[in-house]
């Protein structure tokens, strides 16, 4: 699977390319911002809205590539490591796909979560001198999960592709085991130390029109905004968003951006992050959005009813 078109409005991609991504892009007659599709330009530049790099308006490959997974063992026990390996390859020669392009930070962003959306990883596997991504995991629950892949090959778009993955053990069933969401009565969360309100702009979300994601941070403790979030991924948090039925994702970055000349070690944000993001479909939607505040990962969830267009 594919989120055809909605990884346009999610995508933030790191102020550097990688390999010959430079190469790749030299004969593109037009580049376009991927967060804002009307700031086009005739030669390779930088958004003067988001600061997020121009990419191809007609790149060489337009197909999705062919994302090969090996897991090992085939079907991990729950709680046992699983070894992943990836491969990409060009959808017309077949051939291994070396080059890409890195989006915030990294080559490779794998998300994984259980069936039942109650389990949810947001992991970056290592690149290997072969062209091929590895990493070691646990699938915490048993059953099946959703193993979405987004990457960037240098010829071709942005790639979001889904697989499947299951544990060990008697064959669950797939219809009982699937995810069961209702929306929350509280946008509000304590979580790593932080209490964590978001507010929905507009409060009514509708599918098919833009929605803005505001969280507003504050210690747990003093009740003090927070000012001292860390980049994460280049940016000052990070958000997923997943349909019931796992078919629509929506991977997005805030629209406060981290100065590129700041030393990332030094720079702080926070209390307030913004994410916009545009459901595609009435339903149920879950939403897990990260903060790095000193050295620990806060991930916090919530669950959204989405309307119908009238």
């Amino acid at each position: 699977m594919r989120a055809i078109f909605f990884w346009i409005i999610a995508l933030c991609f790191a102020t550097a390319p990688v390999f010959s991504y430079e190469t790749a892009t030299q004969e593109a007659a037009s580049y376009v911002c991927p967060m804002h599709l009307d700031v086009r330009a005739e030669e390779p530049s930088k958004c003067p809205r988001c600061g997020m790099t121009l990419i191809p308006a007609t790149p060489p490959v337009g197909e999705d590539f062919e994302l090969r997974m090996d897991a090992v063992p085939a079907r991990p026990a729950p709680n046992e490591k699983v070894h992943l390996r990836f491969s990409i390859h060009n959808p017309r020669t077949g051939e291994r796909v070396k080059q890409f392009a890195p989006l915030h930070d990294e080559l490779f962003h794998l998300f994984i979560v259980s069936q039942d959306m109650e389990s949810f990883q947001h992991i970056h596997p290592r690149f290997d001198p072969d062209g091929t991504f590895a990493i070691d995991t646990v699938l915490p629950r048993p059953g099946r999960y959703k193993v979405y892949s987004d990457f960037f090959p240098v010829e071709g778009t942005p790639q979001v592709l889904q697989q499947n993955l299951s544990t060990s053990g008697p064959a669950r069933d797939l219809l009982g085991s699937s995810a069961r969401l209702t929306p929350d009565t509280s946008l509000t969360r304590v979580e790593g130390g932080m209490k964590i309100d978001l507010k929905i702009e507009p409060e009514k979300i509708t599918a098919g029109r833009p929605t803005t994601l505001r969280y507003r941070l504050a210690d747990a403790r003093t009740g003090q905004p927070v000012t001292d979030l860390a980049p994460y991924l280049a940016a000052w948090g990070h958000t997923l968003i997943l349909s019931e039925d796992q078919i629509d994702y929506v991977h997005s970055h805030p629209e406060e951006v981290v100065p590129e000349t700041s030393d990332r070690a030094k720079v702080r944000g926070g209390p307030t992050v913004t994410f916009d993001a545009l459901f595609p479909r009435p339903g149920m939607y879950r939403i897990w959005s990260q903060f790095l505040r000193g050295d620990k990962l806060t991930t916090v969830s919530f669950t959204v009813r989405v309307s119908r267009l009238e």
